[in-house]
């Protein structure tokens, strides 16, 4: 019998563990710096509503109705080259995750420096070259986050992933929260704060709607890969619409604190918006060396990016280890082992290099993400029948019925502008790296 969670309040904790990780604390302040502040902001709210929350419901309902992982949905339903699409969505979350382990231990390596005072005394930039230098520690520490994700998954779905996220979600915001306010008394301020939430029109091109968007996918965990899954695991009286609009606002109020707490800081104390992945690595450690108690809100910091992380390579790795289950009748054991191992084979080229890290993130995360989603908006849109689909979206629904409006807006609107958007902005994307 398919597993599920014990109640909507753990489905909730899970989905929203699963959508805010890296994405949100790392990826979000970083894509903020390299895309124009405010206006970057701006684009990614507009996308979101038109885009995001529509694609969020649709996989939901699929993952629901299906009550099987990506390569079984898409089978189940019917979809037309569904072998295909379930090898690409395949590839495409576990090379996503082979890097994202690798940054993963970079906050390991943080949060035990942090742990020691040894984060007040550093140069930020050095220090973190020196990290990325060392390929030794980069492996032991990636081996260890694949070694926590593995214990979790074996533990299965209420016992590991529903029981994770329910400590870890409401202690997240709280450290959150607490980082915020500390950055907002920094001395000179008031220039970082302009440049994050004052739009600067002149910044904007086809490349800025890309990567808004790619960040949206990858931060929600869109793409047809990791909420199909963890919608298959939904009880029946989950509310989906109100599930949707609440892990999106739970995903973008974690996205914009951890931005209101990194990018304004690195504008006043000079740090170079254009880092790109090493930002918050850079910038945090110089904003603690300027304030009192620098190590106890570095071991804050860090140990917030640690669990959001971990959260998110969970989700990522849950996907793999159902198709595994669904597909070839693995047991959790076998499936958890085999890919956990093979990750960590596949990282070595992320450890050996940032630039690496950057242009795998450009193109798994902004592009394959938003392509994968698009896949499973044709599926649920498309394939399956409009009255099922509305049937699964509003069960457990009592006042927010979904009208026939979204599935004309799943068919039409959604693919169409999501491809546009890519096919604009792809070239002038990968140019700002």
């Amino acid at each position: 019998m398919r597993p599920r969670f014990s109640s909507s309040l753990g489905a909730f904790l899970a989905l929203t563990g699963m959508a805010v990780g890296l994405g949100n604390v790392w990826r979000f302040p970083y894509m903020v710096g390299a895309f124009g502040g405010g206006a970057f902001i701006l684009v990614y709210l507009a996308l979101l509503a038109a885009f995001g929350i529509p694609a969020l419901m649709a996989e939901l309902t699929l993952g629901r109705h299906t009550r099987r992982g990506p390569v079984g949905a898409f089978a189940q339903i019917g979809m037309p080259g569904n072998r295909v699409i379930s090898i690409v969505l395949f590839a495409t979350i576990f090379m996503a995750v082979s890097y994202y382990t690798v940054v993963v231990g970079w906050v390991l390596r943080y949060l035990l420096v942090s742990l020691v005072g040894g984060i007040t005394g550093m140069n930020p930039a050095s220090y973190f070259d020196g990290v990325v230098a060392s390929f030794a520690w980069q492996f032991v520490a990636a081996a260890a986050v694949l070694a926590g994700t593995a214990a979790v998954l074996i533990s299965g779905v209420r016992d590991g992933i529903e029981r994770v996220s329910r400590f870890a979600i409401p202690v997240l915001f709280t450290m959150l929260l607490v980082l915020l306010v500390r950055t907002l008394l920094l001395e000179g301020i008031g220039e970082g704060l302009r440049y994050y939430l004052v739009p600067d029109f002149a910044k904007l091109d086809a490349g800025v709607f890309a990567a808004a968007l790619g960040q949206i996918f990858f931060s929600l965990g869109l793409g047809g890969t990791m909420l199909v899954t963890y919608a298959s695991y939904l009880p029946d009286e989950t509310n989906l619409t109100r599930s949707a609009l609440s892990v999106s606002l739970a995903e973008t109020t974690v996205a914009i604190i951890a931005g209101l707490a990194i990018v304004p800081a690195a504008v006043a104390l000079g740090v170079e918006l254009e880092e790109g992945p090493s930002l918050t690595f850079v910038a945090v450690p110089s904003m603690l060396q300027h304030i009192p108690f620098g190590s106890l809100f570095g071991v804050m910091f860090f140990g917030l990016l640690l669990l959001a992380a971990f959260l998110s390579v969970v989700a990522a790795f849950e996907v793999v280890v159902a198709a595994m289950v669904d597909g070839l009748g693995w047991t959790r054991r076998r499936a958890t082992i085999t890919f956990c191992s093979a990750s960590l084979v596949l990282g070595t080229p992320a450890i050996r290099s940032v630039d690496y890290i950057a242009a795998s993130d450009l193109f798994w995360g902004s592009v394959m993400h938003p392509v994968g989603s698009v896949l499973a908006v044709i599926g649920l849109a498309w394939v399956v029948d409009r009255a099922r689909a509305l049937e699964e979206v509003n069960k457990g629904s009592d006042k927010m019925q979904v009208s026939p409006i979204w599935i004309f807006w799943l068919r039409w609107v959604v693919p169409a502008g999501i491809l546009l958007i890519l096919v604009l902005g792809v070239r002038d994307l990968f140019s700002a790296f």
